[in-house]
């Protein structure tokens, strides 16, 4: 059975047009009404020559932005982007299939693409403004977490260009490049035969009409000059990206490898592309002072083994299986040893981008227990090695994985086209057959007998001995791995146990002592037990008969298919059946409170108690008598992810699950969390911690630390933001405890559900597990003072903040902020002024009623009830929705201007903060990100597009296009069962969020399709934009501070003062000389 081929998926039809061009059509249904195309060009920035480092990248944005008719068509629903990668470009589009004009699209899109790769217009400006876009934009990546994945590849692929290659290239080359340059790589590689189109998605078409469709766009495209002679990269190329690798391969594949290169070199053959032997890895260290954590991860590359056969299949079902139970086995430990933060990550998978396969153990853990956290990773690795799994982990795990299988078989009809369609581009890259969830099910059940501890314990040492036995190279097992990187990424300094910060003294011989040092005798692990159920049946009958729960409220909602249901004790319950995701539903447990009820002062149970206290619960793990590894193998079984989430105004627990099984599981945790928690000292410490580098995470993220410079002088306290570290170290274990009992003692709790369920096991097992919960004395709630914006005079200077960041890159960013309505806010024009020069006596009444109530046209022509002024001004959503819609207006704006007009910057936006149910500390956000030089500019560019709104007001253009984005983002994200929780969540709750009903969430579409220009101007208005409300704050990063920032204003009145003393003194113009001065040094200009 194990040498059967793999059944190829049978909708996928492949074929190669006259001139080369490959395509790949798969129909799918989901979302309904529309697909995608992406055209892929075997073309990366492996591709370029040692000058041409970054032209890819480059070509990608003149090519896309270069495009006659990409502006025809996107917009109205459709979107588009680009990206470039080590082995590719992808140009891709998502669009309806008939656009609200009732315009057939597949034809067009195909257009777009194939004008934007065969035939865009490459001139001078525009490869002008994209030079100035790329620049910003790797100004914009060059994160902290961006370097660090650059030394992991570099490190990782230190045998070929994929360890220098990046994408964004050398930005002095990029910065020198003639327009010539681009014309000269498009010419070289973009060509039909050097391309890939997939096309998935619903076409409202025959797969035959598809292709003719195809065929009709591309068949035009020329080959390349020369390309009739000269074989295609695709061909040339067996694998993609075309650079040679050092694999760490078991020894006996190593043997073969090194054959064939020992017979290479005795022929004179030169093969580029021949694999070579890797030596075992040494530690290679990125130390860097914005780092907090330190991560170890060790590497071992090999060859990507292609998926054809039914025993390849079985082969990563077993390396999976290893690194599941690996992974378990080593968390487990780290909870159980102390209060330190530490964490594993394992990963065994092909990499398309790479063209290789890579084994991956990742340690990430506080700098001071570096060592133990690399022993535990080493220790259990040779335990698994030694002794395999136990019978009961191979039972769990493959019980499991064939669940996981059968549920995305049941998914099969429902997976979304763009998720398709990279699982297609991916395994094609890969050589894998691809094949659908069906038959890959089929396939696995068909296996199941084969999946033995024999199987699983004999992948032990191929996938783990590059860990295992680092350090012993002539003592290595004949089938086990090699180790060929090690990166550490640590920070330059560390917390002592005294909580002092001091140098992090570390080093590579180090690390690798740690590795292979001897740590004695591996025993035999302990099996676990895990059982069926949390809660046994007789004792939750003994509560029901104790509690006798009711239903005291139970309603169906027609328009929206929500059942709300109230219980005796005053759980309020919200379920939906969804059908989009078979098999599996989401669970979220809103507890009102949250940050909203913490003291705003430092104290045992004060500011950060809620947050700290949920955290604390969720990482002790533990529930009623059973323990957290218990918990976690029990969850695993049911395909359970379990999360909390500390909120503003409420605390939330999220759950997706399989709902067979799964349904109990959950509400029997939640009964157990809320009843009986669990409430451990070490875990506190360890969540204090996480809050800790939080803390350090944000004072070393330029992005992060300029939104929280903005928040600590806009709002009155800190309860909106993470606790710091006076704060975390005033908590105590009881003043935590006290804070979530109460929260959790309220009664006022929701519990929403929807995904695949039964409503009547709904009902019985709701009734059952959250009836019975009863409510038991708890400590009363602080007193504590509303959230609010705290009021800063107008001239305050904290409206205007300049930071410095240190750091050996220079970076630049900004944020501008300032209050704005709360989202449930009434608009309280219900009716339009009638301007003073209309003479309303030459109208009837009728006609001035009309002038001040006006009704969109268009909306009441659909029947929409919101079709009128008023009616749709009362609607509780009116606020929220023309915020959202102008947010995309002002978005738009933003990117014509500061973006493309401009070339300042490459990420600029704007976000309402609408979040807030029952407060009114709400705000808008402009985040700028620019080189330091160009941060001012782009800063005022972008405030200057705010307040121009006054002037220019919004377009009907610009909220048709809008309203069509968010309405396609709304439809698309009915599909999912997270969204649906997001739309039920607090419409039972009357005391958190009186005005949000269940009716909300079918009035949504509909006030977004009513909305007009009014509407949107009526919410703009009440944006604070003015000098004495706005607040903006500037971070530049970079080795020395820069000198000190002279604001126009500044500038003036120096110049003014100089002009006065040389008119009374005489001597040089100073005010010229400081007006010189300031234009060379800081293109910079106040924010007026």
């Amino acid at each position: 059975m194990l040498d059967e081929p793999l059944t190829p998926h049978e909708e996928i039809r492949r074929g190669t047009l006259a001139n080369g061009l490959k395509y790949v059509i798969l129909p799918n249904k989901v979302p309904e009404g529309r697909f995608e195309a992406h055209l892929e060009m075997h073309v990366g920035s492996v591709d370029e020559r040692e000058d041409e480092q970054g032209l890819a990248h480059l070509v990608e944005h003149v090519t896309f932005l270069g495009s006659r008719k990409r502006d025809q068509w996107l917009g109205s629903g459709t979107r588009g982007n680009a990206y470039t990668d080590f082995h590719h470009t992808v140009f891709h589009i998502h669009a309806p299939t008939t656009n609200k004009d009732g315009h057939y699209m597949p034809p067009n899109v195909l257009d777009i693409l194939y004008d934007v790769a065969f035939a865009p217009q490459l001139l001078d400006t525009r490869v002008a403004k994209e030079k100035k876009a790329v620049l910003a934009e790797a100004q914009m990546m060059n994160t902290i977490e961006y370097r660090v994945d650059c030394q992991l590849l570099e490190h990782l692929h230190w045998d070929n260009l994929l360890g220098t290659r990046f994408p964004i290239g050398k930005l002095d080359q990029v910065e020198a490049w003639p327009a010539q340059a681009v014309r000269d790589f498009h010419a070289r590689w973009y060509f039909p035969a050097n391309a890939t189109l997939y096309v998935v998605g619903d076409f409202d078409a025959s797969v035959d009409e598809v292709e003719g469709m195809i065929s009709a766009a591309f068949d035009e495209a020329a080959p390349a000059e020369g390309a009739e002679e000269a074989e295609s990269p695709l061909k040339r190329h067996a694998v993609r990206p075309p650079v040679k690798h050092a694999y760490g391969a078991p020894s006996y594949e190593l043997d073969e490898i090194q054959r064939s290169n020992d017979e290479a070199k005795a022929s004179g053959k030169d093969d580029p592309f021949l694999p070579f032997v890797a030596p075992e890895g040494k530690v290679s260290m990125f130390q860097h002072e914005h780092l907090s954590n330190a991560s170890f991860n060790i590497f071992s590359k090999l060859a990507v083994k292609p998926l054809e056969k039914m025993g390849d299949l079985h082969r990563t079902i077993l390396q999976r299986i290893v690194l599941l139970v690996l992974q378990s086995r080593i968390q487990a430990r780290y909870a159980e040893t102390n209060a330190d933060y530490k964490r594993i990550e394992l990963d065994h998978s092909d990499s398309a981008r790479e063209g290789c396969c890579v084994s991956t153990v990742t340690v990430t853990c506080e700098p001071r227990e570096y060592e133990f956290a690399l022993q535990v990773a080493v220790e259990e690795s040779r335990r698994l090695q030694k002794f395999g799994l136990t019978p009961s982990e191979l039972d769990r795990f493959k019980a499991a994985m064939l669940r996981d299988s059968e549920q995305l078989a049941q998914q099969a009809g429902c997976v979304p086209s763009l998720e398709n369609l990279d699982f297609v581009m991916e395994q094609d890259a890969c050589g894998h057959v691809v094949m659908d969830q069906v038959a890959g099910h089929e396939a696995l059940v068909r296996m199941s007998d084969y999946i033995t501890l024999e199987a699983c314990n004999g992948a032990c040492d191929e996938l783990l001995g590059f860990i295992g036995e680092y350090g012993v190279e002539n003592n290595r097992k004949p089938n086990s791995g090699k180790c060929t990187a090690i990166v550490a990424c640590v920070p330059a300094t560390m917390t002592n146990v005294d909580g002092e910060t001091v140098p992090f003294d570390i080093t590579p011989e180090r690390i690798e002592q740690v590795l292979a040092a001897d740590y004695g005798e591996i025993t035999e692990p302990e099996d676990i037990f895990v059982p069926e159920v949390l809660i046994a049946d007789d004792e939750i009958n003994a509560l029901i008969e104790q509690t006798a729960p009711t239903f005291t409220e139970a309603t169906y909602h027609e328009p929206t298919g929500v059942y709300q249901r109230t219980l005796s004790n005053g759980i309020r319950v919200n379920y939906k059946v969804l059908d989009a995701e078979p098999g599996s539903a989401f669970l979220r447990l809103v507890v009102p409170g949250g940050r909203s009820v913490e003291s705003p002062n430092i104290g045992p149970g004060g500011i950060g108690s809620s947050a700290v206290g949920l955290r604390t619960v969720q990482e002790a793990g533990d529930v009623g008598e059973w323990s957290r590894k218990q918990i976690e193998l029990l969850t695993m079984q049911h395909l359970l992810v379990y999360d909390v989430e500390p909120e503003v105004e409420y605390m939330f627990l999220d759950s997706a699950f399989a709902t067979d099984g799964g349904l109990r599981t959950i509400l029997e945790i939640m009964h157990l969390t809320l009843t009986k928690p669990t409430w451990d000292e070490q875990a506190l410490e360890r969540v204090k911690d996480i809050y800790r580098m939080f803390q350090i995470n944000t004072n070393k993220n330029i992005e992060l630390l300029t939104h929280d410079t903005v928040n600590a002088v806009i709002y009155e306290d800190r309860r909106i933001m993470d606790p710091n570290k006076e704060a975390l170290q005033a908590l105590t274990l009881d003043g935590v405890r006290d804070m979530i009992e109460a929260q959790f003692a309220s009664g006022a709790l929701e519990l929403n559900i929807v995904g695949d369920i039964i409503p009547e096991e709904v009902d019985e097992m709701v009734l059952a597990f959250m009836g019975s919960i009863q409510t038991k004395p708890a400590p009363p709630l602080p007193q504590v003072p509303p959230l609010k914006l705290k009021e800063v005079p107008k001239d305050d200077p904290v409206r205007a903040q300049r930071l410095w960041l240190k750091d050996s890159d220079e970076r630049a960013c900004a944020v501008a902020a300032g209050p704005g309505p709360s989202m449930w806010a009434p608009m309280t024009s219900l009716y339009s002024e009638i301007p003073s020069f209309v003479n309303q006596d030459a109208y009837t009444p009728e006609q001035i009623a009309a002038l001040r109530d006006p009704v969109n046209e268009v909306a009441s022509a659909k029947g929409n009830p919101f079709a009128q002024q008023s009616a749709r001004r009362a609607n509780s959503l009116a606020t929220y929705c023309a915020g959202m819609m102008l947010a995309e207006v002002i978005g738009g704006r933003l990117f014509t201007t500061v973006r493309d007009a401009l070339g300042l910057t490459y990420d600029c936006n704007f976000t309402m903060s609408f979040g807030l149910q029952n407060n009114d500390a709400t705000t808008y956000r402009l985040l700028v990100t620019s080189t330091p030089e160009k941060i001012d500019e782009a800063l005022n560019a972008g405030v200057r597009v705010l307040r121009g709104f006054q002037m220019q007001r919004v377009s009907q253009r610009e909220v048709d296009r809008a309203r069509l984005t968010l309405l396609s983002r709304h439809e698309m994200d009915l599909k999912t069962n997270n969204y649906w929780a997001d739309l039920m969540q607090c419409t039972n709750t009357p005391d958190l969020a009186p005005l949000k009903k269940i009716q909300c969430v079918a009035d949504l579409p509909l006030m977004y399709d009513a909305m007009t220009v009014d509407d949107l101007q009526e919410v703009y208005d009440r944006l604070g934009l003015s000098e004495g409300e706005i607040f903006t704050s500037v971070t530049i990063a970079g080795q020395t501070e820069p000198p000190p920032f002279l604001s126009k204003k500044d500038v003036d009145a120096a110049a003014l003062a100089a002009q006065t003393l040389t008119a009374a003194l005489g001597g040089i113009n100073i005010a010229e000389a400081i007006k010189r001065l300031k234009k060379e040094q800081s293109p910079s200009a106040s924010a007026e």
